[in-house]
This record gives C-alpha cells, sequence and structure tokens, in this order.
C-alpha cells in the first residue's frame, strides 16, 4: 500500500566548530579560513530504529483502507451475539485483538521432560540424607560409578549400576510420593514433538473473557524477535502472562463448523486401481499418506472452529495515550 515498509530512519547533523575544538565527529567534509579562525563542518548520522512508530503507520493505513478488524471492538461495539460474530468472521483479513494469553514453548518443554526425572532426584533426595539405608544405598552407587571409569568393558557393571538406580528411584517414590517418569516415554514424547513440532513456540490469545473458545493462534518466529530470545519472552512476560497483551497480524486459517473446503483427493473417486495408470496408484496412496498427516498435525497449533491462525506483525503490550 506504501510502496514498501520503511524500516528505519536516518537523520544527517551538521556542526561548525571553531579554532581547535574536538567535538569528536567522524566525517570532516571541508575547511576553510574565515577571518583569523579556522573553521571546520562536521557531519554525522544517526539510524533509528522505528518499530513501534512502523506499527502504528501500518495500523493507520489498514483502519483507513477498512481492511483491519479490531476484533474487540467489533463484537463489544457490534450489539450483535456471538454466533452473529462467528459468521463474520470468515470475512476478516488483518485482525487486531487484546486479551488474556499463553506462550507454548515445545522446546523448553522438551527441556523440562528430558531433565525431570534428575530434578525430582534432587529435590527429594535432599530429604532422604540422613537415612541410613539411603546413606548406604547412594554409596554403593557412586562406588560402581568409580569403578566403571576403569573397567575396559563394564556391561555387567552398568546393569548393576541400572538395577541399583532403579532401587534408588523405587525409594523415592516410596518414601517421598514423588513420580518419576519412565525414560522410555521420555524419549518418544522427545520423537514425537522433534517430528511434529521442532523448533516451535506458539502463541495462543483469548480476546473475550466468557467466550474464550475462540482463540487467536499464531506461530512465531525467533529471527522476528525485536531483541533476545523465547527464553528472553518467558522470563520477561511468563509463560502464561498476568496483564493483557495484544496481537495485530493476518488471518491465515479460518475452520468453519462445516467444512466447505473442496478436497483434491476426489479426483479419484469413482475410479478402482484397475483403471489407473500405475504411476497414479502410487501418487494416489502418496497423496492418502499426508492427508492421514492431518490427525496428527491437529495435536500441534491447527486451529479447529471456532478458533483462527494469524501470521503475526507484532505481538506487543499496548499503551494508549
Amino acid at each position: 500500500m506504501n510502496e514498501g515498509l520503511l524500516s528505519k530512519l536516518t537523520k544527517t547533523i551538521e556542526q561548525e566548530s571553531g579554532g581547535n575544538a574536538e567535538l569528536g565527529f567522524d566525517i570532516k567534509l571541508l575547511k576553510g579560513k574565515i577571518g583569523d579562525n579556522d573553521k571546520e563542518k562536521y557531519l554525522r548520522t544517526e539510524t533509528i530504529e522505528i518499530y513501534h512508530e512502523l506499527l502504528n503507520q501500518i495500523e493507520k493505513s489498514l483502519t483507513e483502507k477498512n481492511i483491519l478488524t479490531d476484533i474487540n471492538e467489533n463484537f463489544d461495539k457490534g450489539q450483535k451475539s456471538f454466533n452473529e460474530f462467528l459468521l463474520e468472521v470468515p470475512n476478516f483479513k488483518y485482525v487486531k485483538a487484546t486479551g488474556w494469553c499463553t506462550f507454548e514453548d515445545f522446546e523448553r518443554f522438551k527441556r523440562i521432560m528430558s531433565n525431570f526425572n534428575e530434578i525430582q532426584r534432587l529435590i527429594y533426595s535432599s530429604a532422604l540424607t540422613e537415612t541410613p539405608e539411603y546413606k548406604s544405598h547412594k554409596e554403593e552407587i557412586n562406588n560402581l560409578r568409580r569403578e566403571l571409569k576403569t573397567k575396559p568393558n563394564p556391561n555387567k557393571e552398568i546393569n548393576k549400576l541400572n538395577a541399583l538406580e532403579r532401587k534408588y528411584d523405587k525409594m523415592i517414590e516410596d518414601q517421598m510420593n514423588a513420580t518419576l517418569l519412565d525414560e522410555t516415554f521420555i524419549e518418544r514424547v522427545k520423537v514425537f514433538l522433534d517430528t511434529f513440532s521442532a523448533n516451535r513456540l506458539n502463541f495462543r490469545l483469548a480476546p473475550f473473557d466468557i467466550f474464550n473458545d475462540f482463540q487467536i493462534l499464531a506461530n512465531l518466529k525467533g529471527d522476528y524477535l525485536v531483541n533476545g530470545n523465547f527464553d528472553d519472552i518467558i522470563y520477561t512476560y511468563g509463560s502464561r502472562p498476568n496483564i493483557k497483551l495484544s496481537i495485530f497480524g493476518v488471518v491465515t486459517s479460518c475452520p468453519q463448523k462445516s467444512d466447505q473446503r473442496v478436497d483434491l483427493n476426489d479426483e479419484y473417486i469413482g475410479y478402482d486401481n484397475s483403471e489407473l495408470e500405475d504411476s497414479e496408484v502410487f501418487i494416489k496412496a502418496f497423496r492418502g499418506v499426508f492427508s492421514s498427516f492431518e490427525a496428527f498435525e491437529k495435536f500441534f497449533f491447527v486451529p479447529s472452529f471456532p478458533k483462527i491462525a494469524v501470521s503475526p506483525i507484532s505481538i506487543y503490550q499496548e499503551i494508549i495515550f
């Protein structure tokens, strides 16, 4: 709309000095003799990042062209029921909304899962340090670990160590009512997440306090963070912020109660495999595999009615003055 996006402003400042004054500017442009004084002109530039002003400009342009919908305002001032509001949602293009939200960091989740048992052992074993049985058992484990370092083929000792550690875990669970996860289960969860949601940070926002089944979902990308990383976001706002944030973006997915989409695999309806070329039979089967993935993808941030997904232009804490 505006022939591109301006991301920076450069300001030029010219200053003049007399005599031997040192002003510390970088670029000398010219020097001339004026009376008895030497005068020098210097030029310096300042580059200004304008993220927030850029957002204001985009919002203003979209609003003026009537293609930005403020979801909170549309519902609160529209004098319509929630069901009537949902009928209008498929017509939304650019949206803005403010509400309660959560960040879902799958990489952080995997780190916690991987270290969950060790953290449990650290927390609960400290309460058992004075128990004679615990002391003896812990000493036996430590001795065996030292012994493993000197053995060229310590398979037997490894099996013994694993058995001792399982017994140690059982002691923690029985005496401290702790719950340790099965290591095989942890590995399988990690494989599942690596397959379907590697390097994902999801954002979920509910614009309405009452009808909170209507949510806006967004997948965040690390390259577009203004500064810091995903951990900084969690440490700053928390994984479930206790202040309302705003999201501004373009709608990319808007599921309906009744799916209106044409299934592109329907081209094979009415054909028996014997009527198709061998290559077509292979393509049909291959595309069927992709279709089966949809059920798995629903576990990981594919919106279902009445939720919508947006590609975010910005997620921020809005301050109005």
